[in-house]
C-alpha cells in the first residue's frame, strides 16, 4: 500500500474555511501582499464557481470518484486524479473541499451528455 501524503492527512482534518483560506494563498500571486482572510476565502470561493463545471465533467463520470469518502486516503486518490488528467501536480485542497461538500455538491450541477 502507497503511504498516504502528509498533505492529503493535513487537508483531511483542516476545516472547509482552513482549506479555502489556503487556496485562497495557493491562487494570490504576490505571496508578500497582505491579504485579508475574508479576500482570500472569497478568491478561493470564485475559483471554485468557476472551475466546478470542470472539475465535474473531469470527475463525475468516473465510476471510481462515486466510492470516494472525506479522509486522507480518498482526498489523495481524488488529487491524483485530477492530477493525471490536468497535468498539474496534485491538488489536495482541492479535492479535500470537494469531498467535504460532497460529491453531489460537485456532481449534482453536471447536465447529462448525449451518447
Amino acid at each position: 500500500m502507497t503511504p498516504i501524503p502528509q498533505a492529503a492527512i493535513d487537508a483531511a482534518n483542516a476545516t472547509e474555511d482552513d482549506l479555502l483560506l489556503e487556496l485562497g494563498q495557493q491562487l494570490v500571486p504576490d505571496p508578500n501582499r497582505d491579504n485579508d482572510p475574508t479576500d482570500l476565502k472569497n478568491r478561493a470561493r470564485d475559483w471554485l464557481n468557476r472551475e466546478r463545471r470542470a472539475l465535474a465533467e473531469l470527475l463525475c463520470g468516473n465510476p471510481a470518484v462515486k466510492h470516494l469518502h472525506n479522509n486522507a486516503a480518498d482526498i489523495a486518490v481524488l488529487a491524483d486524479m485530477i492530477a493525471t488528467a490536468t497535468g498539474r501536480p496534485p491538488v489536495y485542497t482541492v479535492a479535500a473541499i470537494i469531498l467535504k461538500r460532497g460529491l453531489d455538491w460537485l456532481c449534482s450541477t453536471q447536465e447529462p451528455t448525449s451518447t
